[in-house]
């Protein structure tokens, strides 16, 4: 059977799966966290790695998600309003900011040092940290630290996203432009028609397999993106 390499889709993850190909093949063998648990949805066999028929399910389930008219075309409204139909998914998941940020603190203090971030994140992954993960913390953390004191207070964290946020929309990669990477509907719809059909949104799927499998094995297994930056 020939394995397939994306991080896409899912069931009712779908969605999910879809929104995160950069997780799914990032997640590292053995690791928990975000990308590792939509890559576990998508891997239906369990096999540790991506299937091309686990994908075309997948990618079917995705599109008749879209499809809210049952028309078997996705306008780009209903692609737009499954993205943030999904992102307010993510947030419900990730819980109240307030509590996770308590959860940070581990003195009580009110305010969360670099240590305390990258303990809770450890925790997270069975007591192991990568280094990549430490450099990419380090840099938020100096980043979010307006005050400059060593340690970020709830409101500082939260500016700090909304910041992030805001460079995703000018960089187009929130779904609400097109940006850099051009428009990705547009990219999908062919036949110029203004709706994306099952055949053609398939295609698309096809393509970003073929460019995802950096190592032309037919498959794509967890850790397997790090290489692709």
């Amino acid at each position: 059977m020939k394995k397939l390499k994306i991080g896409l889709f899912g069931t009712a993850a779908a969605l999910a799966v879809a929104m995160a190909v950069p997780a799914i093949t990032h997640a590292e063998p053995g690791k928990h966290g975000h990308g590792a648990h939509l890559f576990g949805m998508a891997d239906t066999d369990n096999s540790g790695d991506i299937s091309k028929e686990e994908f075309r399910a997948a990618a079917e389930q995705r599109f008749a998600a879209m499809d809210k008219d049952g028309d078997g075309f996705v306008t780009k409204d209903e692609m737009k309003a499954a993205r943030e139909a999904m992102r307010e998914k993510f947030k419900e998941g990730r819980g109240d900011p307030a509590e996770r940020f308590a959860a940070m603190d581990a003195d009580g203090d009110g305010k969360v040092t670099l240590e305390e971030m990258k303990q809770k994140a450890a925790e997270r992954k069975d007591g192991e940290l990568s280094d990549r993960h430490a450099g990419w913390m380090e840099k938020y953390f100096e980043k979010a630290d307006a005050d400059g004191d060593g340690a970020l207070t709830l409101e500082e964290m939260q500016a700090a996203k909304q910041k992030m946020r805001d460079g995703k929309k000018e960089a187009g990669r929130d779904g609400s432009k097109e940006g850099k990477r051009g428009d990705h509907f547009a990219s999908l719809d062919t036949d110029g028609d203004g709706k994306v059909s099952r055949d053609e949104f398939l295609a698309g799927a096809d393509k970003m397999f073929e460019r995802l499998d950096r190592n032309s094995d037919g498959k794509i297994e967890r850790g397997e993106g790090r290489g692709n930056r």
